[in-house]
């Protein structure tokens, strides 16, 4: 999937290319298949990462429900699918998008956000801030 845009770029959605190339490619980020493995390379060094976790999806759990003022968040779906719901914080204005394995989710801040998975799966967030608490702000959506 090309990449989606939402809220006037303040949320993206893409599907990372898949390659087997390594050192060969127009992308930085991409998913490097080989006899191997896969690699999925998730971002190009020009942001610190600050925050890295693990998500374990389970269907019908719906993870998020909040927003947050500060933090940049870029969700990474290793396996599964499930269905993303964003609305923005000034204008309520709300949008879902399904994301399958590969796809890569950029959400800013003032972004509600809920996954709501609709098969088992795993995945990784990971931020340039650390994780704050006090920046977690509950907006059901889901």
């Amino acid at each position: 999937m090309p990449e989606e845009s939402f809220f006037r770029g303040r949320a993206t959605v893409k599907s990372l290319l898949v390659t087997d190339q390594p050192g060969n490619r127009s992308e930085v980020c991409a998913r490097i298949t080989s006899v191997r493995g896969e690699l999925a390379v998730l971002t190009d060094g020009s942001i610190p990462i600050r925050h890295l976790s693990y998500v374990e999806l389970l269907p019908g759990m719906v993870r998020g429900n909040h927003f947050h003022k500060k933090r940049h968040e870029f969700f990474y779906l290793i396996s599964g699918e499930l269905t993303l719901t964003m609305a923005e914080i000034s204008t309520g204005e709300q949008a879902v998008m399904q994301m399958r394995a590969g796809d890569l989710a950029y959400i800013t801040p003032e972004i509600a956000h809920a996954l709501n998975p609709t098969s088992q799966g795993h995945a990784v967030e990971f931020a340039a801030e650390s994780f704050d608490l006090s920046d977690v702000f509950p907006h059901r959506l889901v």
